[in-house]
C-alpha cells in the first residue's frame, strides 16, 4: 500500500480522532441495525424476534468493528492500549512478584549503568573540560633500539613538531607540551610548595579549543621566541587558593623555580590538561621559557624527544592519513646508523582520551577485562534471577493462558501480551535502575574524587541508550523462553489445575535458581578477596609512636635558582629540626632500593634492602639486640654493604647466636643484571615488633619478606622527614611547618601530618575499598536471595491447595517447612558444587598474574566461608514463605479453585 498524503491523514485521524471515530462507527452501527428490525416487523415478526434477526443477518459486530480499525490503519494502537491495560491490572494483583522483579532489574541494571559510566569517563571520553570533537587528535609514538627489542613510548624533538606543524593540508594545528615538576613561592614571604606543571606551545588552548574563563592567555610567538615570555595560565584552583578570586589573578606575578612570573589566564574549573595525568598540572607555561625555569638546553639546542603532541585535523582529513605523515616524517628524521642496527619508530595519530595512549593500550585493556568480568556476573546473576521469577510467574498463569487458548486466543496473541508485560517491567526497573545508578555516582564523585581524578562519570545519552537497551534485551530476551513454556502446556491440562492449586514444578525454572546461585559465586570470590587483600594490608602501627611522629613531605626536590643542591639542603635541614626543644629527633626516612633472591641452606625467600638514615630504626622504637646502627662513616662503602638485619634473618640463616661480621652473597640469577656486592653485617634488630607498620610476610607468596637495613650511598629517601617529638605532635605541625619556611625558604613542604593521621587516612581509604567490595558482594548476594525468594514464594503460592492437603491428613507445619526448605538447600549445594571450585581455581589464577598485591590469600577458606553465606541465604529465602505457608487455614486452602 502506498503511502500517500491521504493514507497518512487517515493514520494520523486513527491515532487522534479514537474516540469520536468509535463513536461514529456505532452510531452507524446502531443505524443499520434500527433499519433493519423495522423492516423485519414490517414484514410481520415482533419486535424482539426482528431484533434478534437483525442481528444475526448483520454478522458480528466485534469482529466487523476489528476489521474496521484494521482498514484505518489504528488497529496497533488498541491492540498496545489493550495489553498495556491488561498488564497493569495483573501487575496490580501481583504486586509482591512485580515488585522482587523490578528490584532485581533495577540493582543489575543500575550496578552496570555504574560500571559502564565509570569506564566510559575514565578511558572512552576527553580529559575534563576537554570537547569531545572528532577532529581533535592526539599523536603518540613508539620505538624500540633494536630488530626484536620492546617497543616503548617516544616523545617528539622541537624539529618533528615543526616539520608536523607545516603540514597544514593535514593539520590545522599542532600543540606540544612537557610535564614538570615546579616549585612555587618561596619569595615575599609565600612558602614554598610543589605541584606539577606543563611547559605548552603557545597555540596549547587554541587548539584544544578550550577557552579561558579569564585573561587573554598566551602571545601567539614563534617556538624559538628570544627573550622566552616569563608567563603563565592557572588552574581554576590554584587561582582561587593564592588570589582569592578568579579575576584577581589576571596580571599577578608567581614565582615559579624562583622566577617570577605573570598570570595571563585562568583555565576551566575542571581542566587539567590534554589527557588525564597521575599528577594534575596547577600551571601551564610557554615552551619557549622551558630552559630557564626547567634547568632545560635552550629549545634550539635541544634535540631530545621530550614534547607530546596534540593536534586538530584539517577539514575532511581522516587519522589515518595523519598517521601516515607522521611515520613518514619519523622515518625521516632517524639516523642511518640507527637504522642499520634495527632501530624502529611507528605512531598513531589517535583519538582524545582520558589517559594518555601509551597506558591506555594496557590499562584500558585490563579495566574493560576488570568491568566487563564483574559486570557480566551481576548482570547474568540479575538476568537468571528474573528468568526464574517468570518461569515462576509463567507456570502460575497455566489456567489463565489454558483458559484464553481454549477461548480462541492464538499462541502469537498470548505471547504478544507476556512480551508486554516483560517490556513494561523493563522499562520500570531500567528506570529504577537509571536512578539508582545516577544517586551511586553522584556520592561516588563526592566521597572518591581525588581517586577519580576529575573524571567525568555521570550518566549521559549513551549511558541512558545504554541502560534502556539492557533493560529491553533483559526483558525480552529473558521472558521469551517462559513465555514459551508457558505457552505451550497442554489445555485439557491445565484446565484440570487451578492457579493456586498446581502441583507442577518446572525443570527450566529450577535451572534458572541453580544457574543463578552458580554465577554469583565468581563474583563473591572475587569480592571477597578484594576485600582480604585491603584489609590485610592495613598495617596500625603502635599509637604511641603515630602520636608522636610527624611525617614532613618536601618536594618536588629540584633545582631552582638559589636551591642549587636541593638534597644538600635536606641534609643540612633536618639537624636543625633536630634542635628543636620540641624534638626529639628528627631522621630522614628509609625507602627500599633493592630487591632480590636469597638463597640458603633450607631458606628461600625475599630480601628487601632498604636505605636507613643513621638514627631512624631508633626513632622508631626498633631495638638493636647485636652490634650497631648504620652510620655516617658507612656511607663510603662501594663493594661491601654494612646492614643492619633482622632477628628473623639471622635465625633462618645461621640459627641464631652472635652474627656480626657475617657476610651475605645475593647469588646471581640467571637472565637478571645483578650488581656483585656482599652484605657485612654490623647490626641485628628486633623483627619481633612491626617496624612502621611493615610485617616479614607481606609479599612473596609461600616465601617470607626479610628487610635489612643500610646507609650505603646515603640511599634514604630526602622527599619525606620523620620527626619525633617529646609530646603529642600533632599541635607542632604548625610551628613545624614556620620552622621548616624560616630555615629552607625554597624547599617546598607538601605534608606534614602525624603517622596517627596517615594512619587514620589509610584507615579511612581501606574501609572506603572495603565498603565498596562489601557493597559488590552484598548486591550479588541480594540479586541471589531476591530471585530465590521470589521463586520459592511463587512455588508456595502454586502448591497452596498440595499444603492444605497435607497439613489436613496430619502433616505438621514443621515438617513442610523442613520439605520446602530442604529442596532450597539440594539446589544450593549443587550450584556450590558446580560453582565454587571452579570460581577458586579462576580465582587463583588470577593471583598468580599479579591481580592483587597484599597478605597471602586463603581461596579455600573464603570459598567456605562464601558458600556457608550462600547455604544461610538459601535457608533463609525458603524457610520466610514456607513458614508462612504452613501457618494458613487447611480450609481456607482447600476451598481454592
Amino acid at each position: 500500500m502506498s503511502l500517500t498524503p491521504a493514507r497518512i491523514r487517515q493514520w494520523l485521524r486513527a491515532i487522534f480522532e479514537r474516540r469520536r471515530l468509535a463513536r461514529e462507527m456505532k452510531a452507524e452501527f446502531d443505524e443499520h441495525l434500527d433499519r433493519a428490525t423495522a423492516r423485519l416487523v414490517a414484514g410481520g415478526l415482533s419486535p424482539k424476534e426482528a431484533r434478534l434477526a437483525a442481528r444475526r443477518e448483520f454478522g458480528n459486530v466485534a469482529e466487523i468493528r476489528e476489521q474496521a480499525r484494521e482498514a484505518r490503519g489504528a488497529r496497533w494502537i488498541d491492540d498496545v492500549a489493550g495489553d498495556l491495560q491488561f498488564a497493569f491490572r495483573y501487575f496490580a494483583r501481583h504486586k509482591a512478584a512485580v515488585g522482587i522483579i523490578v528490584t532485581v532489574l533495577a540493582v543489575s541494571t543500575g550496578a552496570n549503568t555504574v560500571l559502564f559510566s565509570v569506564f566510559q569517563g575514565m578511558f572512552l571520553r576527553p580529559a575534563p573540560a576537554v570537547p569531545r570533537d572528532d577532529d581533535l587528535a592526539r599523536i603518540w609514538a613508539q620505538e624500540r633500539a633494536t630488530r626484536t627489542g620492546q617497543w616503548n613510548p617516544r616523545g617528539f624533538t622541537l624539529p618533528e613538531l615543526s616539520g608536523l606543524a607545516d603540514r597544514r593540508d593535514v593539520f590545522e594545528e599542532v600543540a606540544a607540551y612537557a610535564e614538570h615538576a615546579v616549585v612555587i613561592g618561596g619569595r615575599n614571604g609565600m612558602p614554598a610548595r610543589g605541584m606539577g606543571a606543563q611547559f605548552v606551545s603557545s597555540n596549547y588552548f587554541a587548539t584544544l579549543r578550550v577557552p579561558l574563563i579569564a585573561g587573554p592567555g598566551f602571545v601567539r610567538e614563534s617556538d624559538e621566541a628570544t627573550p622566552p615570555a616569563m608567563t603563565a595560565v592557572a588552574s581554576h584552583e590554584l587561582a582561587t587558593q593564592l588570589f582569592g578570586n578568579v579575576p584577581d589573578a589576571i596580571g599577578r606575578s608567581l614565582v615559579v623555580n624562583d622566577v617570577p612570573v605573570r598570570i595571563v589566564g585562568v583555565a576551566p574549573p575542571t581542566f587539567q590538561g590534554a589527557v588525564r595525568e597521575m599528577n594534575d598540572s596547577g600551571l601551564w607555561i610557554p615552551l619557549s621559557a622551558r630552559a630557564e625555569m626547567a634547568g632545560e638546553r635552550p629549545r634550539w639546542l635541544s634535540d631530545g624527544p621530550t614534547l607530546q603532541l596534540v593536534a586538530r585535523m584539517a577539514p575532511g582529513v581522516p587519522r589515518d592519513r595523519g598517521t601516515a605523515i607522521v611515520r613518514q616524517l619519523l622515518g625521516t628524521t632517524m639516523p642511518d646508523s640507527a637504522a642499520r642496527v634495527g632501530m624502529a619508530r611507528t605512531a598513531d595519530v589517535l583519538a582524545m582520551r582520558a589517559i594518555p595512549p601509551g597506558n591506555e593500550r594496557t590499562e584500558m585493556v585490563l579495566a574493560f577485562a576488570a568491568t566487563a568480568v564483574i559486570g557480566m556476573l551481576i548482570l547474568l546473576v540479575g538476568w537468571m534471577s528474573v528468568s526464574a521469577l517468570m518461569v515462576a510467574a509463567a507456570i502460575a498463569r497455566r489456567h489463565e493462558i489454558a483458559v484464553r487458548l481454549s477461548l480462541g486466543a492464538s499462541r502469537v496473541r498470548l505471547l504478544r501480551q507476556l512480551i508486554t508485560e516483560s517490556v513494561l517491567l523493563a522499562c520500570v526497573g531500567g528506570g529504577a535502575g537509571l536512578v539508582l545508578a545516577w544517586w551511586t555516582l553522584s556520592w561516588a564523585v563526592r566521597t572518591f574524587r581525588s581517586d577519580l581524578g576529575g573524571v567525568a562519570a555521570t550518566p549521559d545519552a549513551g549511558t541512558f541508550a545504554f541502560a534502556l537497551a539492557l533493560a529491553v534485551v533483559t526483558g525480552v530476551v529473558f521472558w521469551l523462553s517462559p513465555a514459551l513454556h508457558a505457552t505451550r502446556s497442554a489445555v485439557a491440562g491445565a484446565m484440570r489445575d487451578s492457579g493456586a492449586g498446581s502441583t507442577i514444578r518446572s525443570t527450566l525454572q529450577r535451572t534458572f535458581v541453580t544457574t543463578q546461585i552458580t554465577l554469583s559465586q565468581p563474583l563473591l570470590v572475587i569480592l571477597a578477596t578484594m576485600l582480604v587483600v585491603v584489609v590485610g594490608n592495613y598495617r596500625p602501627r603502635t599509637s604511641e609512636l603515630s602520636r608522636q611522629v610527624v611525617a614532613v613531605g618536601l618536594g618536588p626536590l629540584i633545582r631552582t635558582g638559589a636551591l642549587s643542591r636541593p638534597m644538600e639542603a635536606v641534609d643540612s635541614l633536618v639537624p636543625r629540626i633536630a634542635e628543636h626543644p620540641m624534638v626529639i629527633d628528627a631522621v630522614p626516612e628509609a625507602r627500599p632500593f633493592d630487591a632480590g633472591w636469597l638463597l640458603a641452606p633450607g631458606v628461600r625467600a625475599i630480601v628487601s634492602v632498604e636505605g636507613s638514615a643513621p638514627g631512624w630504626l631508633a626513632l622508631n622504637d626498633v631495638t638493636i639486640t647485636q652490634g650497631r646502627d648504620v652510620g655516617l662513616a658507612d656511607t663510603a662503602a662501594t663493594q661491601s654493604y654494612p646492614v643492619v638485619v633482622g632477628s628473623d634473618l639471622a635465625t633462618a640463616l645461621w640459627g641464631g647466636g652472635n652474627v656480626i661480621g657475617r657476610t651475605i652473597e645475593p647469588p646471581v640469577l640467571q637472565g637478571l643484571a645483578q650488581e656483585s656486592v656482599t652484605m657485612t653485617v654490623v647490626g641485628v634488630y628486633d623483627a619481633s615488633r612491626p617496624v612502621l607498620g611493615r610485617r616479614v610476610d607481606d609479599a612473596g607468596g609461600d616465601n617470607p619478606t626479610f628487610r635489612v637495613y643500610t646507609a650505603r650511598g646515603k640511599e634514604w629517601r630526602r622527599d619525606r622527614v620523620l620527626v619525633r617529638t617529646r609530646g603529642p605532635a600533632e599541635p607542632f605541625v604548625p610551628a613545624m611547618r614556620r620552622l621548616i619556611e624560616y630555615r629552607a625558604p625554597l624547599l617546598p613542604v607538601s605534608s606534614a601530618r602525624t603517622l596517627a593521621q596517615i594512619e587514620a587516612e589509610d584507615n579511612r581509604e581501606a574501609l572506603r575499598m572495603a565498603a565498596v567490595a562489601g557493597a559488590a558482594g552484598a548486591l550479588a548476594l541480594l540479586l541471589a536471595s531476591l530471585g530465590l525468594y521470589g521463586v520459592v514464594a511463587l512455588a508456595v503460592q502454586q502448591r497452596t491447595r498440595e499444603i492444605g492437603v497435607r497439613i489436613a491428613v496430619g502433616a505438621s507445619p514443621a515438617r513442610l517447612v523442613a520439605m520446602f526448605v530442604g529442596s532450597g538447600l539440594r539446589i544450593g549445594v549443587i550450584a556450590l558444587l558446580i560453582g565454587l571450585p571452579l570460581s577458586i581455581v579462576g580465582m587463583r589464577l588470577l593471583l598468580a598474574q599479579g591481580f592483587a598485591v597484599g597478605p597471602q590469600v586463603s581461596l579455600w577458606l573464603i570459598g567456605c566461608g562464601i558458600g556457608a553465606i550462600l547455604l544461610g541465604v538459601v535457608a533463609a529465602a525458603t524457610w520466610i514463605p514456607a513458614r508462612r505457608a504452613a501457618r494458613v487455614d487447611p480450609a481456607t486452602t482447600l476451598r481454592v479453585d
